[in-house]
């Protein structure tokens, strides 16, 4: 029991510190511009290292299935560390988009291997309790990201936000190494080498082709042929070797499929509005950066209290129950959302957006599980990094579809009010700390409220797909067959 606390404890702090990342980063940005230069470079600090996430999550996953958690766990989480370490270190903005490259592969271990290890150690009955603990962790991260990089910048330098992984980290490697047992039985060590690298292309061809839609349309679309035939030859590919990546056979269960597509639609929702919230905060309400954390405060509440809620119930209500109730006040929450108004009273929003973080933490602990128990121990690794996959990338065609629905719908309401044309215009004057005209929140407003009507089309879609969610009692049975794996 003290040896599965420590773990636990390593693998939360690794969590933490792939969450917390974007945050303090986010906080630290002008600063590192005003240091570097760079500023036409800005997003592909944040671009960079989502791409190497997603496209290193299933290789990690087949990986840590082949060669074990630990070795696979620590070695992420050295490469995330040695890429914090080198952006600290960086003179220039390329270096430092490099490095966080770099970090961005560490980070795909990260994401893919802690739900594997709880998988490991915790049984199928109690697997929930600490998946929800790992959720949380996000909502912490951040409320807790925003000030700590504030203080950070503020009290000794743009630098330290980067220093601050290599304590972190190497306490958390120090704890899964030590404390972390495992037999690994792999009938098969061959990786997929092919697989690996026409997924990887397919997903950042894709990623970075939606990411360029708005500012340079033929590079998005070259961008996005290339993925797309990049994705068709890993189709090809893994039909044909002995041992995928990804087994094409999985698309063929329908737990798995269920378990991805919520996974998919849910984080298409919820990233894409999380991102644009505190924006609209900044314009109506004023008061900067501190309205902006403080709109995000709720959320982040409600989805860590629901994420250890419903990883403490999931064995005893079942998996569809738990995952239709958060589905279902997402849709309540964002259908709300929808009938904002620029006069709409603060706390309202605030209450708002604390049952939409209420809705969405309630979904990985059962998501998870019903992947983890449909799989079983020789596919933990796989099942784990196939739902943070479907869940990241999720979130990336989120917040570029409906990124680029928003600036479309903004930038036709502006009509040049305050010397404002378009969406990135009313960007750099809220960043700036600048007021903006009654018809530049009117036009924020609308646009959101698009962008909320259609998170509440894609919240119903995840709805339809649930079932093939296992329910209570199936689960039982499942999870008991997964034990005895």
């Amino acid at each position: 029991m003290e040896t599965r606390k420590l773990v636990t404890a390593g693998v939360l702090l690794g969590i933490f510190l792939a969450a917390v990342d974007g945050t303090v980063v986010t906080v630290a940005m002008p600063t590192v511009v005003a240091s570097l230069g760079g500023l036409s470079l800005y997003s592909w600090v944040f671009t960079g290292y989502m791409l190497l996430t997603a496209a290193t999550i299933p290789v990690f996953g087949r990986l840590s299935d082949i060669y074990g958690k630990k070795p696979l766990f620590v070695a992420g989480a050295a490469i995330f560390v040695a890429g914090s370490v080198l952006c600290g270190l960086s003179t220039t903005m390329l270096e430092l988009i490099a490095f966080r490259a770099l970090q961005g592969a560490g980070a795909g271990s990260m994401l893919a291997i802690p739900y594997a290890i709880f998988g490991e150690v915790y049984p199928p009955e109690s697997r929930g309790k600490a998946i929800g603990w790992g959720s949380a962790m996000w909502g912490i991260a951040s409320v807790v990201g925003p000030e700590l990089g504030y203080v950070l910048v503020s009290a000794v330098s743009w630098r330290a936000v980067f220093f601050l992984n290599l304590p972190v980290g190497v306490v958390a490697i120090g704890l899964v190494w030590y404390s972390l047992d495992e037999d690994v039985d792999s009938e098969d060590e061959s990786l997929d080498y092919w697989g690996t690298l026409t997924g990887a292309v397919g997903i950042v061809g894709v990623l970075v082709g939606l990411h360029q839609y708005t500012s340079e349309p033929t590079l998005s679309l070259v961008a996005i042929g290339v993925g797309v035939v990049a994705l068709l030859g890993f189709a090809w590919v893994e039909r044909r070797v002995a041992q995928p990546i990804i087994p094409l056979d999985l698309y063929r269960d329908r737990v798995f499929v269920s378990v991805s597509a919520v996974a998919f639609l849910s984080s298409f929702a919820i990233f894409a509005v999380m991102t644009f919230i505190p924006l609209l905060m900044q314009a109506i309400r004023g008061g900067g950066a501190l309205t902006a954390a403080i709109v995000v405060i709720p959320l982040a509440i409600g989805w860590s209290g629901s994420s250890m809620t419903s990883g403490r119930f999931v064995a005893r209500v079942g998996e569809q129950r738990l995952i239709r109730l958060g589905l279902g006040v997402m849709l309540v929450a964002f259908g709300a959302a929808a009938f904002w108004r620029v006069s709409t009273p603060f706390g309202l929003i605030l209450a708002n957006t604390f049952f939409m973080g209420v809705g969405v933490g309630s979904l990985t602990p059962p998501l998870m599980t019903s992947v983890q128990n449909q799989l079983g121990q020789n596919r933990m690794g796989v099942a784990s990094s196939s739902y943070q996959l479907f869940r990241n990338t999720g979130s990336a065609v989120g917040i570029s579809v409906l990124g680029a629905v928003l600036s479309w719908q903004v930038s036709r309401g502006l009509h040049g009010s305050g010397g404002l044309r378009t969406f990135d215009d009313l960007q750099q004057a809220l960043r700036a700390g600048h007021g903006v005209p009654h018809a530049a929140e009117a036009a924020l407003v609308g646009g959101l409220g698009v962008l909320f009507v259609l998170s509440v089309v894609t919240i119903a879609l995840s709805l339809f797909t649930t079932g093939g969610i296992p329910s209570r009692e199936e689960s039982v049975a499942t999870g008991a067959a997964a034990g005895d794996d």
